[in-house]
């Protein structure tokens, strides 16, 4: 089995979230998905392997410069 980078995709929208997977195509990546900031730092403590974060910065809980913050 082949290695796929682990993309987490950090969207209040939900429709956001599956167009840029499918741009960026399935069959290429593993994703993870937060639809707000808490849950995305939830996710980056439970699979620190990912590997790119796309990170929307007005969100609910805990916006995207919350989110830079915890992991700084």
């Amino acid at each position: 089995m082949d290695y796929k980078e682990t993309i987490l995709i950090v969207d209040d929208s939900a429709l956001n979230r599956m167009v840029l997977i499918e741009i960026l195509g399935k069959e290429n990546y593993t994703f993870l998905e937060a639809e707000n900031g808490q849950q995305a730092v939830e996710l980056l403590d439970c699979h620190p392997e990912v590997d790119l974060l796309l990170l929307d910065i007005t969100m609910p809980e805990i916006d995207g410069f919350g989110v830079l913050e915890i992991m700084n």
